[in-house]
């Protein structure tokens, strides 16, 4: 069974060539860098090397160079595997210092089982029979110093625009940040459960509490919460099923002393071992007072109804007596009396029906908004 050398400083890319090449016959060994391959080439018999170029100990040209200039191993194929060095002329270096074949990353595996399995069946007529000279020390190492330095300005480009688009990321990240409508504090979670130092607020927070940001970050998440957010935050704990997003209502409190109802949504995660809180606070002021004037609309609701209901029967009782009087009595007004009693039991009954409505009105208001919902049971409270 032929033995193949695969070098690679990436795991993953050296797991996937040893399946890739086990799955067809092959047997692998690995290795991290050029020096590292080296050793193995020396240890062992080795019956093909494919190699990508970019290491932090001897590159894969280096590593080539030793393999193609030692009269021992030059007869090995060498096949070159990279993603890194894709231009022409990093591909005629590698063929000038002996490499038998150049595959840029990535290569579909059908494709690059094609390209090792036709290499093979040259083998082992490719021991010298191919194989350009070695070039000379000055031309190699000028050629070398070349093919790096035009690697490290592809790289150095490369990383001015990972930095232009991390930076892009950022001012994203901070004008979302500033000019979200609600107050984002980022805050400690000390060992014991309590809330720890203010690291980072936005705008709005600021704002809403009348603190300047450096104000802000010189306090605990404590002095700016009334007790009611402080027990909220001490039962709060990432590795509890409820970890993740975590609402709560709480209260905070602005540098004159206003205390503003919030809803928080708190994510809690860890950063190089420290527990972190990030707070996104909502001023639910208007919302409280809304609920408040509903509560007490439907309060009087509530009110209206049983006065309704018991008008009512107030009303029909004495109609009751005052119907039956008439009929007794067979008076030359007692016609006139039935019409009046008529229209007096009409507008009851159209009371009746405006107690009906308000009964949906109040089943519908408890229903969606759950407040209320005893109020009828307790008639008395009016």
């Amino acid at each position: 069974m032929m033995r193949v050398l695969v070098v690679d400083d990436q795991y993953i890319n050296r797991y996937l060539l040893e399946k890739l090449l086990e799955g067809n016959g092959l047997e692998v060994i690995s290795a991290v860098d050029g020096a590292d391959a080296y050793e193995k080439v020396k240890s062992g018999d080795i019956d093909l090397i494919i190699s990508d170029i970019l290491y932090p100990r001897m590159d894969g040209f280096q590593f080539c160079r030793e393999i193609k200039s030692n009269e021992t191993y030059k007869h090995i194929p060498f096949v070159f595997y990279t993603a890194a060095y894709t231009e022409e002329k990093d591909k005629e270096f590698a063929y000038h210092l002996g490499a038998d074949r150049y595959i840029l990353k990535p290569t579909d595996p059908s494709e690059f089982i094609n390209i090792i399995n036709g290499l093979i069946a040259e083998y082992p007529h490719l021991s010298g029979g191919t194989y350009s000279p070695v070039m000379k020390e000055e031309q190699y190492l000028s050629e070398h110093n070349s093919r790096l330095f035009h690697q490290l300005e592809k790289k150095l480009i490369e990383l001015e625009d990972l930095n232009n688009a991390l930076r892009r990321s950022e001012e994203r990240y901070r004008s979302l940040f500033e000019n979200v409508n609600d107050a984002i504090i980022l805050h400690e979670m000390l060992p014991s459960g309590e809330s720890g130092r203010i690291r980072e607020v936005n705008a709005v927070a600021c704002k809403r509490l009348g603190y300047s940001r450096e104000e802000m970050l010189e306090k605990e998440i404590s002095q700016i919460e009334t007790p009611i957010s402080t027990v909220q935050y001490r039962n709060l704990h990432p590795d509890t099923k409820a970890a993740g997003i975590i609402s709560f209502e709480g209260e905070q409190v602005a540098k004159d002393g206003t205390v503003i109802p919030v809803e928080i949504n708190a994510h809690l995660y860890y950063e190089n071992g420290t527990l972190f809180c990030l707070s996104v606070c909502r001023d639910i002021t208007m919302r409280k007072r809304a609920m408040g004037e509903l509560s007490r609309a439907l309060s009087q609701i509530n009110q209206n109804i049983y006065q309704m209901a018991t008008i009512g029967d107030k009303i029909r009782n004495p109609l009751a007596v005052i119907v039956s009087t008439c009929e007794e009595c067979c008076g030359e007004r007692t016609e006139a009396v039935h019409t009046v009693v008529q229209d007096i039991d009409k507008f009851i009954n159209e009371l009746d029906q405006g107690w009906v409505e308000s009964e949906k009105v109040r089943v519908f208001l408890q229903k969606q908004y759950g407040i209320g919902s005893n109020e009828m049971n307790h008639p008395s409270a009016f």
